[in-house]
């Protein structure tokens, strides 16, 4: 008789595996060094950002504008820097005279980009000159500012704001909706040249009424040999300065449409040597009276001219304006004359 399979013998257990301590030592040892080398990095980065901050405002002063925050804090640890500055005030040491102060600033810049800051203002803004007859208040939702630097220098500037509005003496001369603007410098250009950009959404002004229709506008343009702005230089000298270097303004497109209307401005303006102006402007408009309405209705443009639209539409010359029919208007500046095509239309002064 056979035997039963006897069974086979278990097979003997595996070893545990020993714990490697050092691996969690390690991984700890490295969260903390490079922690600490962080801190210290951005501490330090922050002290120079400080500095940075410091020369900024003394080479300010340099140029006329007197920069002081009433309390400023410094902070953002660990990705990025924040300075919060308690009514912020530039005063200007120009003959005029004057300042601009905001409630609070708050600027923030990300660690890996210091260069590149972004700021939100809180209203309201005060405006003030010796000469201009009161503070003018600027009121806003929503102010930012961005700006980026080069070379200690700033690159590009933009200013964007929602709901904004300017009054003097409890009196609204204009609002807008949304307004913005863009500052720098041309790409490929010298220093001296800087483009400019600019945009209104839902503008008003002074005596608009109730339930008008706003107006929309938009500018952009270059503009060469442009002096560095100081504040102790007067408006005057520094125009005198472009002038002088043969500065000119290329207008890509100066925009405006309202109440189904709407005009648009290209060309070239510059000054001669008897500070009039040299250049061309070729204008048109479609549909001129309803535009010129709405501007009058909007508080925008003085409503005589509302009665103007009918002969512009007849001397004019034919065109379109987006595919729109449009009266256009080749205006030339020369030999302190200003001409519509051929057609001499007048004389025109110095500007200043």
């Amino acid at each position: 008789m056979s035997l039963p399979d006897a069974p086979e013998p278990a097979s003997a257990p595996s070893p545990a595996r020993r714990p490697r301590p050092w691996l969690m030592l390690g991984l700890f040892a490295f969260i903390v060094i490079g922690g600490l080398g962080w801190t210290g990095a951005w501490f330090y980065a922050s002290g120079r950002v400080m500095a940075e901050i410091d020369g900024w405002m003394a080479a300010e002063a340099t140029k006329g504008r007197n920069w002081s925050c009433a309390d400023r804090q410094f902070g953002g640890f660990p990705f990025r820097f924040e300075l919060i500055c308690t009514a912020p005030t530039v005063t200007f040491t120009d003959p005029v005279g004057g300042s601009a102060r905001a409630a609070r600033a708050h600027a923030v810049a990300q660690v890996w980009n210091p260069r590149h800051i972004i700021a939100e203002f809180d209203g309201p803004g005060v405006i003030s000159t010796p000469a201009n007859g009161g503070d003018v208040i600027a009121n806003w939702t929503l102010l930012q500012v961005s700006g980026v630097g080069r070379g200690g220098e700033l690159d590009r500037l933009s200013l964007a704001a929602n709901d904004y509005a300017l009054a003097q003496g409890g009196t609204t001369y204009f609002t807008a909706r949304h307004a913005e603007m863009h500052v720098r410098h041309t790409p490929g250009a010298d220093a001296a040249t800087v483009d400019i950009a600019a945009g209104v959404k839902g503008a008003t002004g002074l005596t608009a009424g109730a339930g008008t229709a706003p107006i929309d506008g938009d500018l952009e343009m270059t503009a060469t040999q442009v002096p560095d702005w100081r504040a102790v230089m007067l408006p005057v000298a520094r125009l005198e300065a472009w002038q002088a270097a043969g500065g000119r303004v290329k207008l890509l497109e100066a925009r405006l449409s309202g109440g189904g209307g709407s005009m648009n401005a290209t060309g070239e303006i510059g000054l001669d040597a008897q500070r009039r102006p040299i250049g061309t402007i070729n204008l048109a408009m479609s549909n001129a009276p309803a535009l010129m309405g709405a501007l009058s209705a909007a508080g925008l443009m003085p409503p005589f001219m509302v009665n103007l639209a009918p002969a512009l539409s007849v001397v004019g010359m034919p065109g379109t304006l987006d595919g729109a029919p449009a009266s256009t208007f080749p205006f030339t500046f020369r030999d302190g004359r200003i001409f519509l095509g051929m057609l001499p239309l007048g004389k025109v002064g110095p500007v200043y």
